[in-house]
């Protein structure tokens, strides 16, 4: 009954016309009929490769709707999970027009993600013809951000960096920085070789536990744990376990149910690939050295919360160079995870949970994402996700997934914990944060 009643075209033209205006118009001089089915076809196109660069759900949803809206559509309800898009408009004269996308494959590219944004907020000022928006999205795509090296160089950042940050001793550093230049290279030549997500990044965990066990053994570095950490975070799937807590709990619940399910199984085959190695080849650690004076003040309370705090600036730095944020926001987006390090670090002042201190930090990230995208007219994402990524709790989930494959459960519940309980915390901070700046400034989840 319903089916007779519904004219559902998927993917096909259909011949009713949009009234709307050529780009470069701003007034009703110039109209010009758009096909319904076009319009959308095109915004399903923006909305599919903003949830490959990194996207939250509620963005896409909102970017869709925004632009079928601005065409003229009476109504559009969007529905949309990390892997599939499902769009239903009305035209003005009641015809119903359905289309779905099926998205596959994930590449973290907040600098496309804000030339995405830039253009649908370009379609609904405009109301640019489909055909040159098609145009210009392509464009988007064939732009290459930046070179070879920067994303080189951002391994060696984020490897180096947080093995410090996590502890491990300036050789260990040294260490972790090769192990992750060559990581680089094994992701650059196997990236088009294995397609399936799961097993690349199972061979991405084995060859990370060999490049360890080779400049331990070496002699380069001393530890064994902080150097993995510092490599596994440029792989662990800690942000996807925030944002999956963070869907859930603003009601995305099966983006979040997905996420996560996708995330345990990501940390599960790292930490397996990991273990597998480290069992059967696991170097002996290298003795310390005689402690000297600047060795005695480097591992003070004092001196490691001034590596944290300077580490945790360079490791940000890093993240924004490998998730591709704009050359002229890079430094800003690491400028936020100092800060947010540091306030985290404030708060053990007044209270020793690690909890609320979570909690006031990724709180105050928010604000400064959201009020950096407010001054340089991008999407939040550019400067959050930078600002945050000190917090997230991959060291921790690798930890715990570690356990489990070793039959420590105790360490299991125990890590595991702990890691639900960071994740959470972050989710809560940007949630609260994020709905008290919409409910002040009036502007929707995902419009910013």
């Amino acid at each position: 009954m319903m089916e007779e009643k519904m004219n559902v075209q998927m993917g096909a033209q259909t011949n009713r016309k949009i009234e709307g205006q050529t780009a470069g118009t701003g007034g009703p001089e110039g109209q010009a009929q758009y096909p319904a089915a076009q319009i959308l076809h095109e915004a399903l196109n923006i909305g599919e490769q903003m949830l490959i660069c990194g996207g939250e759900v509620s963005r896409v949803e909102d970017t869709i709707s925004r632009i079928c809206r601005a065409y003229g559509m009476k109504k559009v309800d969007v529905f949309s999970i990390t892997s599939c898009i499902i769009v239903t408009i009305q035209t003005e004269e009641g015809e119903l027009v359905t289309q779905t996308r099926r998205v596959g494959g994930y590449e973290t590219n907040l600098n496309r993600l804000a030339e995405l944004n830039g253009l649908s907020r370009e379609i609904c000022a405009k109301r640019t013809r489909p055909e040159e928006v098609g145009e210009k999205i392509q464009q988007i795509l064939a732009e290459r951000t930046f070179p070879l090296w920067w994303e080189f160089v951002s391994y060696c950042l984020v490897s180096g960096m947080f093995t410090l940050f996590f502890g491990g001793s300036l050789s260990d550093g040294v260490a972790s920085m090769i192990a992750g230049a060559l990581l680089c290279l094994a992701v650059q030549w196997n990236r088009k070789k294995i397609t399936n997500r799961l097993l690349f990044v199972l061979c991405e965990a084995v060859f990370t536990g060999f490049m360890v066990v080779a400049v331990v053994r070496l002699g380069v570095g001393q530890h064994v744990t902080p150097i993995v950490i510092g490599n596994i975070m440029l792989t662990i799937p800690g942000l996807s376990l925030t944002n999956s807590l963070r869907d859930m709990l603003s009601g995305d619940t099966m983006s979040g149910i997905l996420r996560l399910c996708e995330s345990l199984l990501m940390a599960v085959a790292i930490a397996g690939g990991i273990a597998l190695v480290l069992y059967w080849f696991s170097p002996p650690e290298t003795a310390e050295a005689a402690a000297n004076a600047f060795g005695l003040w480097y591992y003070s309370e004092t001196g490691q919360t001034v590596i944290q705090v300077v580490t945790s600036f360079f490791g940000s730095l890093g993240f924004a160079m490998l998730f591709h944020v704009g050359s002229g926001h890079v430094w800003l987006g690491a400028l936020g995870g100092m800060i947010v390090w540091g306030i985290y670090l404030l708060t053990g002042l007044f209270t020793e949970s690690v909890f609320w201190g979570y909690v006031i930090a990724s709180f105050a990230g928010t604000c400064y994402g959201e009020w950096m995208a407010r001054r340089k007219k991008t999407p939040a994402t550019l400067f959050l996700v930078p600002a945050i990524i000190t917090m997230i709790p991959g060291g921790s989930l690798y930890e715990t997934m570690y356990c489990m494959v070793n039959g420590d459960y105790m360490g299991f519940f125990s890590n595991g914990a702990s890691t639900v309980s960071m994740a959470l915390a972050i989710s809560v901070g940007i949630l609260l944060a994020s709905s008290l700046i919409r409910r002040i400034t009036r502007v929707p989840i995902g419009g910013s």
